[in-house]
């Protein structure tokens, strides 16, 4: 996830998967619960780890993996159709 965001494009058409990717996450993230939303972004984006995360917050270890786990089905069922349509 975090290497499609973040490489260069090299062609026109791969700046144009990213853009779309990019505004599609961007959305499904958006449909988050802020705690889920939290914890995936600074987990996956921000390459914090979930014990950190755990740390941080003062919530249990298994509780802050249970939310990166919802979050994660989450994503994975709204953004399957793009996932298919732009053959990654």
């Amino acid at each position: 996830l975090s290497a499609l965001l973040v490489t260069d494009a090299e062609t026109p058409e791969d700046q144009m998967v990213k853009d779309v990717f990019w505004d599609e996450l961007q959305t499904a993230l958006a449909e988050l619960p802020d705690a889920q939303r939290s914890v995936f972004v600074q987990n996956e984006l921000e390459g914090k780890t979930l014990q950190a995360i755990a740390d941080q917050t003062g919530e249990l270890l298994k509780t802050i993996i249970s939310r990166k786990r919802y979050a994660v089905q989450h994503l994975r069922q709204r953004l399957q159709t793009l996932y298919n349509d732009l053959d990654l």
